[in-house]
């Protein structure tokens, strides 16, 4: 009876050592990152309540170009490190990520429409700037900077201003996941901008053919 306590003892003493060696390796902090991938597929990430109802629908077709001078996302590094930031880059079509993520805006907004004699919004990818600080886990930033254009069905210009989106995220590191959601939520934001503009509004009803 001794002897079968002692051996349930020990196995009891190494089940916790086994498990101690596993809870310091998971909140471990690694010595470097590695450089990341991100498929952009765009998923709504703020609520519908934020993208504000246009006064008419005025918009025939999106059309957008990707700018930036800088082609990555942004750069990851773990916190408290002197190691070089790894790169974060995009493994999908940029522009066609952020028309489909305007397309969804101006249609929860109301602002789409089939009217031949419709506006064109034209949108310039300025920058996208993501940054991933390290550390247990991986705090995330994502900003998207736009130019915007609305024109009529005759190409003049009805309307411009300059977007910006931010968002910040937290979850485990090197996640495409979080990066999707940082992402997809700071272009949300910067269509909700352009929804709310007072002079947007105005002019999709002027240019949009209403």
């Amino acid at each position: 009876m001794e002897r079968d306590y002692d051996t349930h003892e020990v196995s009891m003493r190494t089940s916790t050592v086994i498990a101690a060696i596993i809870l310091l390796s998971a909140c471990s902090t690694p010595s470097s990152v590695r450089p990341v991938s991100v498929p952009l597929k765009y998923k709504v990430m703020a609520s519908p309540g934020e993208f504000a109802a246009t006064p008419c629908a005025g918009v025939l077709n999106v059309r957008v170009t990707d700018s930036r001078a800088d082609k990555k996302l942004g750069t990851r590094f773990v916190e408290g490190k002197s190691g070089p930031a790894a790169e974060v880059t995009a493994a999908s079509d940029v522009a066609e990520w952020v028309q489909t993520g305007a397309v969804e805006a101006l249609k929860r907004a109301g602002a789409m429409s089939t009217k031949s004699n419709a506006a064109t919004l034209n949108l310039s990818v300025e920058s996208i700037v993501t940054s991933e600080n390290v550390l247990h886990r991986s705090g995330y930033e994502g900003r998207i900077v736009i130019s915007a254009e609305l024109s009529g069905s005759n190409g003049a210009s009805c309307w411009k201003e300059r977007l910006e989106g931010f968002s910040e995220n937290y979850g485990y590191s090197g996640s495409v996941e979080n990066y999707q959601e940082t992402l997809n939520h700071a272009l949300d934001r910067a269509m909700i901008r352009m929804l709310n503009s007072a002079e947007f509004k105005k002019a999709i009803c002027s240019c949009g053919g209403a």
